[in-house]
């Protein structure tokens, strides 16, 4: 029986757009496929984040490109040409695959053979507004997560030492801020950053790893953490604007 081959993949911020889950891309093609008369193959790449979209991070597309290369492989469908890639680069690499292959392509919108000029023309221009799509979208992103950043917003990445998460915000964290100030407080009595370490060891204090061992590079690098004082410095993506973002200050001055 003739073979129709099912690749789905969903990245996070598609699957909340668009709806496209991984179960709706696998039932559009079994049912295209029983309407065909064909025998369904899946192939199932998950959840991939559409960040990188190389080949690299997308084994199960690698592996059906082999056997398009080999052959072996006729029929495709893909419940919308982005799943396959948004990236010009790549989307290219896999068009002419399927172009020396004569794979044609199963979309829920329509049937593209890839050895007629007029499919291949309108499957280019879809590419190419995938790629519109997905660098617009790209942009949002990136000025959603600086706005963000703007707001005091915490994005990603455990909070320093004497900090927790509250709200997506830092917070102080009483348990480990009181040994913020002894260190602080410490070095200006002029004790070595050894003997710091010494002692937060003798009492237990664990890192922000939940280490009992200090290193003297983690303390001396406390000592030159602004957060303490309300503030630290975040490089903008895109803009490469320096900002400055308040928090709560553990120190009265550092």
């Amino acid at each position: 029986m003739t073979e129709l081959h099912i690749y789905s993949r969903v990245s996070s911020a598609v699957q909340e757009e668009d709806g496209s889950s991984l179960d709706t891309q696998r039932e559009t093609g079994e049912r295209l496929a029983k309407k065909l008369g064909f025998k369904p193959v899946l192939w199932n790449e998950g959840g991939q984040s559409s960040a990188s979209e190389d080949l690299t991070n997308r084994p199960v597309l690698r592996k059906l490109l082999e056997r398009v290369n080999e052959g072996q492989i006729q029929y495709v469908f893909v419940y919308n040409t982005d799943r396959l890639s948004r990236n010009e680069a790549t989307w290219s690499v896999i068009r002419l695959r399927f172009v020396k292959a004569k794979v044609t392509l199963h979309t829920p919108g329509g049937v593209f053979n890839l050895s007629n000029p007029m499919d291949k023309m309108l499957l280019g221009i879809m590419s190419e507004i995938s790629t519109y799509d997905n660098a617009i979208r790209s942009e949002r992103t990136v000025l959603g997560k600086n706005e963000r950043i703007k707001q005091g917003f915490w994005l990603g990445g455990p909070p320093p030492f004497g900090y927790r998460i509250e709200n997506k915000k830092l917070a102080e964290e009483l348990a480990e801020s009181k040994w913020v100030k002894f260190i602080f407080e410490s070095y200006s009595a002029k004790w070595t950053v050894r003997s710091i370490r010494q002692e937060l060891m003798r009492c237990g204090v664990l890192t922000r790893r939940g280490n009992v061992s200090w290193s003297l590079g983690s303390i001396e690098a406390l000592l030159t953490n602004t957060h303490y004082g309300g503030y630290y410095i975040v490089k903008l993506a895109r803009t490469e604007e320096s900002i400055r973002v308040q928090c709560p200050a553990i120190l009265q001055s550092t």
